[in-house]
């Protein structure tokens, strides 16, 4: 493919309220590394021959939106590189970026509008899987705290917001073994997050990053990768929770490991590859 130029869009949320907000924001932390990482994006285009230009979606300040639009849609590149997972501070909003280059015309990478919202839904993506034939644990969704189990599930549970990422709202105590517990878990998703609570079957077990790229007959799934639990603490589950994800300070944080490509027999290899494709399909 002989691209012209590449544009390279990402969020920019220094000023934004909700920046460092948990509930909604995505991950904040460190609000430099979206910009380092559209930088070292840059620097691989560029290195490969590409011509490119970053254009920041920021937050603060009027006209931010209408400066942004202006900017990406007069611009003569062939490809929007798109690596924001949100706006405004927002996660939520990740998919109306996707949405506003679709409405222009524009080639972009990543997934489509549609995708990324669906993918925030736990319960439609669950529903839409299952559909096919593609095995998720049991689960359900709640808008209340229950006064009993619901017949097809039994503990351990685990509970998570229903429309967040990155891990936001899990935490060792997301996994729950007593009614009491459920109810607290429930409650506090409820109430925190303000929106329903997902209770999925608790499944012991490795865990497994499996990506796709491409379309139709071009697509192809990558290198399985694995997150490895390295001697995690007693009692503590060995699940991928907010803080074993983005804080690097922490112990859970040091002891899940990612490896890539990860150490599976050819079987299951092949077994988890097949699953992922039609997933993504």
């Amino acid at each position: 493919m002989n691209l012209k130029g590449v544009r390279i869009i990402y969020n920019d949320d220094t000023g934004a309220p909700d920046a460092h907000n948990p509930v909604d924001a995505k991950l904040y932390p460190d609000l430099e590394e979206v910009a380092a990482t559209a930088a070292e994006v840059d620097a691989a285009l560029r290195a490969e021959g590409f011509r490119t230009v970053a254009t920041p979606l920021r937050a603060s300040g009027k006209g931010a939106l209408t400066e942004f639009v202006r900017e990406i849609s007069a611009g003569t590149e062939d490809m929007i590189f798109n690596i924001c997972e949100g706006a405004f501070g927002r996660s939520s909003l990740e998919m109306n970026v996707a949405a506003l280059l679709e409405l222009h015309g524009l080639k972009f990478t990543g997934s489509p509008s549609l995708t990324l919202g669906l993918s925030l839904d736990k319960g439609l993506s669950k529903d839409i899987l299952s559909s096919r034939g593609i095995m998720t644990p049991d689960h359900c969704v709640l808008n209340d705290v229950p006064s009993r189990l619901k017949g097809h599930l039994d503990f351990p549970l685990i509970v998570k917001p229903l429309r967040e990422d990155a891990s936001i709202g899990i935490d060792s105590g997301a996994v729950v073994s007593t009614m009491k517990e459920l109810k607290a878990r429930v409650e506090l998703v409820l109430t925190k997050y303000k929106q329903p609570a997902i209770v999925e079957e608790y499944i012991e077990g490795r865990e497994f990053n499996a990506a796709v790229i491409g379309n139709g007959k071009e697509m192809k799934a990558l290198p399985l990768a694995e997150l490895t639990f390295v001697d995690f603490p007693a009692g503590v589950p060995r699940i991928c929770s907010y803080e074993a994800k983005w804080l690097p300070a922490s112990v859970l944080y040091k002891k899940t490991v990612p490896q890539c490509p990860a150490d599976v027999n050819e079987e299951l290899r092949g077994e988890m590859t097949v699953i992922a494709e039609r997933a993504y399909e």
